[in-house]
């Protein structure tokens, strides 16, 4: 036994030995084709307009031949095949210039693939009116290609988008406000408009703007919030938990105190309304909204707050 232990043991180590020497076979052709062949081909079936065929020979490379040099680019070719194909296909190519990414994080394409991605958003942006989603995910794009590349290629059209999407952003936060105006809700308005021109001073349409949120401080009224705060001052004031326990010479006051109040409220409205008819006026005096606005101080200068309050 002593003398057998020792020889079964080295021939372990020497079959180990062996086995570790073995190397996975390595795949360098296709159906008979080598990764720069099939390269070519489909390179080429692209600059003639066969998109499915082209992209059918750079598909082998990906699914079998991935550990050559000319995967990357036929990653990338896969991408552009769907972003400038007939039919434009920005979905595909998004999720195709996306996988090139997760593959080659560092490459020195990924700038490229950045601001393909981007204009994929881009491409998809829907009017002023609609959800502003598509643009949202263009703009964190392209800013992130700026922030990563400023010297990119591809930055100064970058720059370029960046500053088309805050508009088409902020064009839809006016519409918007605008709604809310047109339909009534008033404080809803006032607070989207002045969102508005806190957010995007650089890209709002500051004419309707102005516009409209001096309409919204014109109509509004007391709001529910302010009354039910006005409410528990008031019992709060007279050391009643609520409106039963009130006598009718209370009610009497509340009505006086509520009818001061909020006559002195509107009255304050109406002044800041009045203030973004007169920026109107001011910086911009030959505009359209402008003139709108003049008969908008003209009405107001005509009136008194009790008046506004009746109508």
């Amino acid at each position: 036994m002593k003398r057998v232990l020792p020889i079964s043991f080295s021939l372990v180590l020497l079959m180990g030995v062996g086995l570790g020497c073995r190397k996975p076979k390595v795949v360098d052709k296709i159906h008979g084709q080598t990764a720069p062949e099939l390269l070519a081909k489909g390179e080429s079936l692209l600059r003639k307009g066969k998109w499915e065929q082209g992209r059918a020979d750079l598909r082998l490379i990906e699914e079998y031949l991935p550990s050559t040099p000319e995967f990357p680019k036929a990653k990338l070719l896969l991408a552009d095949s769907y972003f400038f194909g007939s039919t434009n296909n920005y979905p595909e190519a998004q999720v195709e210039y996306q996988s090139f990414l997760n593959y080659f994080p560092r490459s020195d394409k990924r700038d490229y693939a950045l601001y393909h991605i981007a204009l994929c958003h881009y491409a998809s942006i829907e009017s002023a009116d609609r959800d502003q989603a598509e643009t949202k995910r263009a703009l964190e794009t392209f800013q992130q290609l700026l922030k990563e590349s400023p010297g990119s290629t591809y930055a100064e059209q970058a720059k370029t988008k960046v500053t088309q999407c805050w508009r088409r952003i902020a064009e839809h936060e006016l519409l918007v406000g605008i709604f809310y105006v047109n339909t009534y809700n008033y404080p809803a308005a006032e607070n989207r408009l002045k969102g508005l021109l806190q957010t995007y001073p650089e890209y709002v349409d500051r004419e309707r703007a102005y516009f409209y949120l001096g309409e919204a401080l014109r109509k509004k009224l007391v709001t529910q919030e302010v009354l039910a705060q006005f409410n528990k001052e008031f019992l709060a004031k007279y050391q009643k938990k609520d409106f039963t326990e009130l006598s009718p010479s209370d009610l009497a006051r509340y009505k006086l105190d509520f009818g001061a109040f909020s006559k002195e409220e509107v009255a304050k409205y109406r002044e800041e309304g009045k203030s973004y008819f007169q920026k109107l006026v001011e910086s911009y005096s030959t505009g359209e909204w402008a003139t709108r606005a003049r008969e908008r101080l003209v009405e107001m200068g005509q009136r008194d707050v009790k008046e506004e309050l009746d109508s």
